[in-house]
C-alpha cells in the first residue's frame, strides 16, 4: 500500500493482518459442511446435465449423441409415443429413463444416476452404443468448479 504525504513524497508501507482461521476451517471441512457442498453441486448440476442430454442431445464432450435412423424415427414420431420428427438423439423414448434421473446419495458423497436398475442399464447400454454420454463436460467441469468457489467464499 502507498501513501502519499504532504509533501508529495512516498512512503512504503506494509501491515500484517492476523486471522485466526481455525474455529472456520474447522466449520467448512465438517461431515455436515461437506455433506452441504456435495449436495448443492449434485443438485446445481442435475438440471444442466439432464437438459444437455434429454433436450440438447450433447454427450460429454458437448458434441452430438447422434442422430435417429429413418426407421427407428417413424416409430417415435407414431403413438404412443408422439415424438417430434428430429433425428437428435436426446436418449427419451417414454420419457422414464429422463424423469428417473435424479440426484443418488451414495453415502457420503451424492452423484447423478438413476434409482430404477432398468434405467441405469439402459444408460449403460446407451454408452457402449454413443460412448460417454452422462459424464460432465468440460463447461460443466467448471461450473462445479465456480460452485465450490462461491460455496468456500460464502461460508470462509
Amino acid at each position: 500500500m502507498r501513501l502519499q504525504r504532504r509533501s508529495q513524497r512516498w512512503q512504503e508501507m506494509s501491515m500484517t493482518v492476523s486471522i485466526d482461521l481455525g474455529d472456520k476451517l474447522k466449520a467448512v471441512t465438517s461431515p455436515q459442511a461437506v455433506d452441504s457442498l456435495l449436495r448443492t453441486v449434485a443438485v446445481a448440476m442435475l438440471g444442466e446435465v439432464k437438459t444437455r442430454i434429454h433436450e440438447d442431445g450433447a454427450n460429454a464432450k458437448g458434441s452430438p449423441i447422434g442422430t435417429y435412423s429413418n426407421e427407428y424415427l417413424k416409430r417415435r414420431m407414431k403413438a404412443p409415443y408422439n415424438r417430434t420428427a428430429s433425428r437428435k438423439v436426446i436418449l427419451s423414448l417414454t420419457g422414464q429413463m429422463e424423469n428417473d434421473f435424479k440426484v443418488i446419495n451414495l453415502g457420503g458423497s451424492y452423484g447423478l444416476g438413476f434409482s430404477n436398475q432398468f434405467n441405469a442399464d439402459k444408460a449403460e447400454w446407451n454408452e457402449e452404443r454413443y460412448g460417454k454420454v452422462y459424464a460432465l463436460t468440460p463447461d460443466e467441469q467448471k461450473q462445479v468448479s465456480l460452485i465450490v468457489t462461491d460455496w468456500v467464499k460464502k461460508n470462509l
